[in-house]
C-alpha cells in the first residue's frame, strides 16, 4: 500500500496544477471578455483597472506555478489559492457594480475550488474568508448610493455559506469514495498478483484458449515443458501449436512434439472456463510432463518380466543341462566307435558340434537369468571403456569397422567386469549393424561406430552410435526382450544382458535413432547405485 501523506500530496499537486490553468482561463474568458464588450460600447472608464487585474493575475498565477514545481509546503500554498481566489473576486466586484455585479458568483466558484483542494476545511475556509471580505468591501467601500439592503447581503451570504455545505460535504463524499476505491484497488492488486503467484508456481502446465480458439495465457510451466513463450502464442490460434489436446474432457494423454522437436508424453486434462451467468468464455488444459514417468514404468515393467522369465528359465535351463550332458557324454562314446573316415563319424561330429552349441547357449542364458550381483568399487569409466575398444579393435568383428572414441574421465560405484560386458557387448551389436549393410563396400571400412563417454549430472552418460541401417520402429519395444533378434547368427541374450547389468547398477539404457542413419545407444550410470539384491 501507499504511502498516505504521499498519496495526498500527488493529489494535492494535480488539483493546484489543474487549478491553475482554470483561474487563467476564466479570467481570460470572463474579465477578457467583459473588457472586450466595454470598449465596444465606449464605456472604457474600468478598462484599465480590468487589464491590470488580468495582467497581475498572470503574473501571480506564473509565481504560484513556480512554487509548485518545488512540492514543498502544498498546503500552505492551497490557502494561497484560496486567498488569491477571493481576492480575484473581490477585485472583480468592486470594478464591476459593488453589490449589484453580476460576478458575485466568483466568490462560490472560490468556495468550490477551496473544497476541491482541502475538502471540507478549505470549503469553510474560503467561504468564511469570502463573506467576511464582501461584507467589508460592500458595507465599508461601496459608495452609498450602491449599499446593497439586508436581504440582498443575506441572500449573498447564505449562498456563500450553502455553498460551502454542499461543496464540502461533496468533496468528503469524494474523498471517502475515493479511498475506498483504492483500498479496493489494492486488494484487486493483491489477489492478482496471488493469483498470478500461485498459477506461475504450479509444476503443471496451464493454458487457456478463449471461445474463437485463441490462446490467452500460458503459465511458467508450460512455457518450460512446451519450450514455447507466452509472447509468442498470445492471441493466436491454439490449433497451431496445441492440436494435440483435443476437445475432451476428463484426462487423457498424448504425444507432443516440443518447439526444440523433441517428442514427449503429456497428461492433459481440459475443462470450460465460465464468466458470469455459467456461459462458457473458452476453455483451460492443465497438462503434466509424463515422458519420463512413463519410459520409467517401461522399464520396471520390462524388468519384471525379465526377472519372472529368468526365474522360470534358471530351473527349465537346469533341467536342459543334465539330459544335454549325458547325451554329450554317449555321442563321445560311440563316435569313439566309429571308422575315422565313415559317415557316422561325420555325423556324430556334427551332433557333438552342435550340442556343445547348445550348451554354450544354456551356460549363456543361465548367466543371464541368475546374474551375479555387481562388486562395486570406484572405477573411471572412461579408462574402462578404452580397454574394452583396444580389446574390440583386434577382434573379427571389427575388421571393416572404423572405431572413433571421446571419452572423458568420469568416476562411478560400478563393477568393471560388467561395465566392461556391457560395452563390449553393444560395440558387437552395433559392428554387426554396421558390416551387414546392403551395399557396403567389399573392402574398406564398412561404417563407422563411435563411442563416448562424459558426466553428466548424475554419473556417467556412455553412448555408442553407428551409422548402420537403424532399427525399425516396430522392433524397438522388444529389443531387450530375450532371444529377440534380427540377426541370422545372433542369441538374442546381448542386449538383454545390457539391459539386466545397468539395471543391477541403477542406471538406465535407452535407444534413439541417429540423425541421418543408425543407431544411438545411450547408458546412464549413477555415482552411487542401489546396494545390490541377493539373488534369489
Amino acid at each position: 500500500m501507499g504511502e498516505p501523506g504521499r498519496t495526498f500530496d500527488d493529489g494535492l499537486f494535480r488539483k493546484l496544477a489543474w487549478l491553475t490553468l482554470f483561474r487563467l482561463v476564466i479570467i481570460t474568458v470572463l474579465l477578457g471578455g467583459t473588457a472586450i464588450v466595454t470598449w465596444r460600447t465606449g464605456d472604457q472608464a474600468n478598462t484599465g483597472p480590468l487589464y491590470s487585474l488580468v495582467l497581475f493575475t498572470y503574473l501571480v498565477s506564473l509565481g504560484l506555478a513556480t512554487a509548485l514545481r518545488l512540492r514543498r509546503r502544498l498546503t500552505q500554498l492551497a490557502y494561497v489559492h484560496i486567498a488569491l481566489d477571493v481576492a480575484l473576486a473581490t477585485t472583480v466586484v468592486g470594478i464591476t457594480g459593488w453589490a449589484e455585479s453580476v460576478f458575485v458568483f466568483l466568490y462560490s466558484l472560490g468556495i468550490v475550488n477551496g473544497s476541491i483542494l482541502l475538502y471540507r476545511r478549505g470549503a469553510v475556509a474560503s467561504a468564511v474568508l469570502s463573506a467576511a471580505v464582501y461584507l467589508a468591501l460592500v458595507l465599508g467601500f461601496a459608495p452609498s448610493s450602491l449599499q446593497p439592503g439586508p436581504l440582498t447581503l443575506f441572500a449573498h451570504v447564505s449562498a456563500f455559506l450553502a455553498t460551502a455545505a454542499l461543496s464540502g460535504y461533496l468533496a468528503e463524499q469524494l474523498r471517502d469514495t475515493g479511498a475506498r476505491l483504492e483500498a479496493r484497488e489494492e486488494d484487486l492488486a493483491a489477489i492478482t498478483a496471488l493469483h498470478e503467484s500461485i498459477v506461475q508456481s504450479v509444476a503443471s502446465g496451464l493454458l487457456t484458449v478463449d471461445g474463437q480458439g485463441r490462446v490467452t495465457f500460458l503459465n511458467r510451466a508450460g512455457e518450460q515443458i512446451t519450450g514455447l513463450g507466452l509472447a509468442e502464442v498470445r492471441g493466436r490460434p491454439a490449433e497451431r501449436w496445441f492440436g494435440a489436446f483435443q476437445e475432451a474432457h476428463g484426462r487423457d494423454e498424448t504425444d507432443f512434439v516440443a518447439a526444440s522437436g523433441e517428442v514427449l508424453r503429456l497428461g492433459y486434462s481440459i475443462f470450460p472456463l465460465k464468466g458470469r451467468g455459467d456461459e462458457v468464455i473458452g476453455r483451460a488444459v492443465i497438462f503434466q510432463d509424463l515422458t519420463r514417468l512413463r519410459a520409467m514404468e517401461a522399464r520396471v515393467q520390462r524388468s519384471e518380466r525379465l526377472a519372472d522369465l529368468g526365474k522360470v528359465a534358471a530351473g527349465l535351463a537346469h533341467e536342459l543341462r543334465n539330459p544335454l550332458a549325458s547325451m554329450m557324454g554317449s555321442i563321445e562314446l560311440l563316435g569313439a566307435s566309429a571308422a575315422p573316415d565313415s559317415q557316422d563319424a561325420r555325423l556324430l561330429s556334427i551332433v557333438l558340434r552342435e550340442a556343445a552349441r547348445l550348451d554354450q547357449l544354456v551356460s549363456r542364458f543361465l548367466a543371464f537369468s541368475r546374474p551375479a550381483p555387481p562388486r562395486r568399487e570406484e572405477s573411471d569409466v572412461a579408462r574402462i571403456v578404452d580397454e574394452a575398444l583396444d580389446v574390440f579393435a583386434n577382434d573379427p568383428a571389427a575388421a571393416r569397422v572404423e572405431l572413433r572414441r571421446d571419452l572423458a574421465p568420469v568416476a562411478v560405484s560400478c563393477d568393471p567386469d560388467q561395465v566392461r560386458q556391457v560395452v563390449w557387448n553393444l560395440l558387437l551389436n552395433a559392428a554387426q549393424a554396421v558390416a551387414g549393410q546392403d551395399g557396403a563396400p567389399a573392402e574398406g571400412p564398412a561404417g563407422r561406430v563411435e563411442v563416448r563417454c562424459a558426466a553428466d549430472a548424475e554419473g556417467a552418460r556412455l553412448t555408442v552410435a553407428d551409422d548402420g541401417p537403424g532399427i525399425p520402429p516396430e522392433n524397438l519395444a522388444r529389443l531387450f526382450t530375450p532371444f529377440f533378434t534380427t540377426k541370422p547368427a545372433g542369441t538374442g541374450l546381448g542386449l538383454a544382458t545390457v539391459h539386466r547389468i545397468v539395471d543391477a547398477h541403477g542406471g538406465a539404457v535407452s535407444i534413439e535413432p541417429r540423425p541421418g542413419g543408425g543407431t544411438v545407444f545411450t547408458v546412464r550410470l549413477p555415482r552411487r547405485g542401489p546396494e545390490p539384491l541377493l539373488p534369489g
